[in-house]
């Protein structure tokens, strides 16, 4: 019984790739070009759509993606966690301190255009400092300061009209989420000292 050889099997898609890209060895690209001169269609129609991707991959190509559009493509994409009740009965109300929309600022630190909500929660040990600011009628940005040992180490979850996002803190605590959906937000704040659930903000 004759074995089939490496010329008889189809070729995945990382070694058309690398074929395309002319990244294979001498041998292998050889056995490659051998194995395309058969009547393989499987293997000529991958050829003809990588190299069609690859080419209008060239031809489109663009500058980085934003930082805000890569975040938001890895929240959309990235699977969500469920609750489990238990864990949402360990969850700890965060205490709302300060909300310039019921406790108005001073004029002299007011903005006379585009006023943005600030807030302020008690989180056990730590405070959250929150601005919620209209971008237009759908959407808002929140920005924010996490008082907390290592605020690296926290993130804050929003849910906004069933959209899930998530933010992380840098090393000062500052966080930014830009083109958040408008209406009810769910805030959570998650980090080595608990989770904490902030009471539903109209945004």
């Amino acid at each position: 019984m004759t074995r089939s050889g490496p010329r008889d099997r189809h070729l995945d898609f990382a070694t058309t790739l690398d074929y395309l890209d002319q990244r294979l060895e001498a041998v292998r690209g050889r056995e490659v070009e051998e194995h395309l001169g058969r009547p393989c269609p499987v293997c000529r129609e991958k050829l003809r759509t990588l190299g069609g991707l690859l080419e209008t991959m060239r031809r489109d190509r663009t500058g980085e993606v934003p930082a805000h559009l890569h975040q938001r493509a890895l929240d959309v994409f990235t699977p969500r966690e469920q609750v489990s009740p238990v864990r949402r009965a360990l969850e700890t109300l965060a205490e709302l301190v300060f909300d310039s929309l019921t406790s108005p600022l001073p004029a002299a630190v007011r903005r006379s255009v585009g006023e943005a909500r600030r807030l302020r929660f008690r989180l056990g040990g730590h405070a959250l400092e929150l601005e919620i600011e209209r971008e237009g009628a759908a959407t808002v940005s929140l920005r924010g300061v996490l008082a907390a040992a290592d605020p690296a180490l926290w993130t804050i979850e929003v849910l906004a009209n069933g959209e899930r996002r998530t933010a992380r803190p840098d090393a000062n605590g500052e966080f930014a989420l830009e083109d958040v959906p408008a209406g009810t937000l769910e805030l959570a704040v998650n980090g080595p000292s608990g989770r904490f659930r902030l009471p539903a903000i109209e945004g």
